[in-house]
């Protein structure tokens, strides 16, 4: 059997954390909102706009505003498979949801506050066996877009939430903060629009190359990661791999999703560039991550 192209990395991407206003509302001091979210008396409540209206009551800043709307939503609303619904009372009374709950609800709290805030639908990748490649055929995510300091900003809600076991299907709650006020030169590399007015990052990712391409982890986003080489990725039964990094990079592994441990792989620095090359042992296919400095960077996914 003739081994295939798996993975193209198509594109290269250098990022940087700071994006216009976005860096100054990050270094806001959120101490009071989350403190009014994470102590918000705990109850039933079937009003989004009554609800967000007293969250926001002593508060006097846009960004504090939207800060405790979403900090209670992430505090309060779980992630359930199964629970489909848009309906912002609704998804506030259940308190479960999946994306389109969380991202109905942030919009209507937002509104009633008159904070301008979007729904956004799209594509999304978290899990290499199942997103690399991403069929994109019907949109499978939703999130949102708030006005704030005279620019539109990306946030995910619902991964700002918790995590998901994708074997178990289990949630488990816990701020997850990159997904607030998030780089949209980190995000396009995890969430891609229907509507290409919510791009929004600096060099714009063409669908095929989204389709096709890693998933870009929080680490690798604060490595500044830049992929160089022409030939790049995973072909039949070897990965080769060079790019850049703001950080020393001082080894390498790769983990497959099905395996225990991380195993050593070569790693050569080249000037200001490293090299990685693999072989894979032919047992080994499925998703995988590509650690550096013990850390996920990105992931990968290997097929016969």
């Amino acid at each position: 059997m003739v081994k295939s192209l798996l993975i193209i990395l198509a594109f290269s991407f250098s990022l940087s954390p700071i994006y216009g206003q976005r860096q100054k509302l990050l270094e806001f001091d959120y101490n009071h909102a989350d403190s009014v979210a994470i102590n918000y008396p705990k109850g039933r409540y079937d009003d989004a706009a009554l609800l967000a209206k007293s969250l926001c009551e002593d508060l006097n800043s846009e960004q504090e505003k939207f800060r405790v709307i979403f900090r209670w939503i992430t505090e309060n609303i779980e992630y359930r498979y199964g629970r489909d619904g848009a309906d912002a009372n609704e998804i506030l009374k259940k308190k479960k949801a999946v994306c389109e709950g969380y991202s109905s609800l942030l919009e209507a709290m937002c509104h009633a506050v008159e904070l301008k805030c979007e729904t956004v639908i799209g594509f999304a990748k978290s899990n290499p066996n199942s997103d690399i490649p991403n069929k994109m055929k019907e949109p499978d995510h939703a999130w949102n877009a708030i006005f704030l300091a005279g620019e539109w900003i990306l946030v995910d809600a619902t991964w700002a939430s918790g995590t998901v076991d994708p074997k178990r299907r289990k949630f488990e709650q816990g701020f997850q903060a990159e997904w607030f006020l998030a780089d949209p030169n980190f995000f396009i590399h995890t969430h891609y629009p229907v509507s290409e007015r919510w791009l929004l990052n600096d060099v714009p990712l063409k669908k095929k190359e989204f389709k096709k391409g890693p998933i870009l982890s929080s680490s690798g986003y604060d490595m500044s990661i830049k992929i160089m080489s022409k030939k790049k990725g995973v072909v039949g039964n070897k990965m080769k791999l060079e790019f850049g990094s703001i950080e020393e990079i001082q080894w390498a592994s790769i983990k497959f999703i099905n395996e225990k441990d991380p195993i050593g792989i070569l790693l050569v620095k080249h000037g200001t560039y490293y090299e990685i090359r693999h072989e894979f042992e032919k047992r080994q296919k499925g998703g995988f991550y590509l650690f550096l400095n013990g850390s996920i960077a990105l992931s990968f996914i290997k097929q016969d």
